[in-house]
């Protein structure tokens, strides 16, 4: 993925002046910090605005890389993502889950009305969103079953596993960012799972 360009407002002024430093309250948002980060992303706080630039941005790039035809459409999608965010930060609230969870919801709803608009089809599952760097040829072969095979999932279902497993989010994330009940993730978890190893087979199962 090329480097985007902040070329939105005042995100990305707020990026490029915040400075650059190791602190305690810029840790990883998760556990006892999430409560102060995401009180300071609703201050608009630039320094908390690049911690959850730097950590989530590849994660939401490739959601976003999973759901469209191109790389460049992917990066747009990924910087309207965050300029979203950050003008809705004040909406931002407390639920006990780190602010990656309130940033996939945002992703949802772009990515949808982006498909809506100019697709009008079914969510497609891009081939590189599952690619890592060290991927030999036998792993090349299981992405591309696997990519083959969530493209034929309900699109429901196949959100769920590329939330769950593609992008490593939560039971109680997945349900955020969704709009469902944990519940509801569980449900279709386990029927994404039971049809992706009639497709698959065992050896290619999720765990």
């Amino acid at each position: 993925m090329t480097a985007l360009a902040l070329r939105w407002g005042g995100l990305g002024l707020a990026l490029a002046s915040a400075p650059r430093r190791a602190e305690a309250d810029d840790a990883a948002p998760d556990g006892s910090a999430s409560a102060g980060l995401i009180e300071r992303l609703r201050r608009r706080e630039p320094g908390a605005w690049r911690v959850l630039f730097e950590q989530e941005m590849p994660a939401i790039y490739r959601y976003a890389y999973s759901r469209v035809p191109s790389a460049e459409d992917a990066e747009d999608l990924a910087s309207l993502i965050f300029e979203q965010a950050w003008r809705s930060a004040e909406h931002l609230e407390d639920r006990g889950l780190p602010p990656r969870a309130w940033l996939f919801g945002i992703a949802r709803h772009v990515v949808t009305e982006h498909r809506r608009r100019l697709f009008r089809a079914p969510p497609a599952v891009a081939l590189e969103a599952f690619d890592t760097p060290d991927a030999g040829l036998e792993g090349h072969a299981e992405q591309v079953a696997l990519a083959k095979a969530v493209a034929q999932l309900p699109r429901a279902d196949g959100e769920v596993v590329t939330l769950r497993f593609l992008h490593g989010l939560s039971l109680a994330e997945t349900a955020a960012a969704m709009g469902v009940t944990v519940d509801a993730v569980k449900a279709r978890q386990g029927r994404a799972l039971r049809k992706l190893r009639e497709l698959l087979g065992e050896e290619f199962a999720l765990r």
